[in-house]
């Protein structure tokens, strides 16, 4: 079995013109939790509930270090999807890096938060979360 370092994650987004930008610098997390609803199939009569996988859905959270270079990428973003001239952006995650024939997952996202966060211990940092729209594509870099 193969295991690799976090270090070697690679997480990409478009900027606010559509241009993929690979912004795995200015990040130290991702969060990419898959999930599926359930929907309850149970019946009068029995003992036990029953059920069926519903919707896939996903949010994805980044963060890391701010940086003014970053704060640009994402503040366009933020800006063009208030003002309605984007309804989604590309992202693509690599979470083992993205060397040929390593995992790829890319899908089409809105972007439901993007801010700061200061604490007098350390540095400033951001945070962002996004909502896919439609499906998750999986193939390889």
């Amino acid at each position: 079995m193969a295991f690799n370092h976090s270090k070697l994650t690679v997480f990409k987004i478009d900027n606010a013109a559509g241009s993929i930008q690979d912004i795995s610098t200015y990040c130290n997390m991702v969060d990419f939790p898959q999930e599926l609803d359930e929907v309850e199939t149970t019946t009068f009569g029995a003992t036990s509930r029953t059920y069926v996988p519903g919707f896939a859905d996903l949010k994805v959270k980044i963060g890391g270090n701010w940086d003014p270079t970053f704060d640009g990428i994402m503040a366009g973003v933020y800006s063009a999807f208030r003002a309605g001239t984007i309804t989604s952006v590309t992202i693509e995650y690599g979470p083992a890096g993205s060397t040929g024939g390593y995992v790829k997952k890319s899908a089409e996202a809105v972007l439901l938060s993007y801010g700061t966060k200061n604490d007098i211990k350390g540095v400033t940092e951001w945070d962002a979360e996004l909502h896919v729209t439609g499906a998750v594509t999986v193939t390889t870099w």
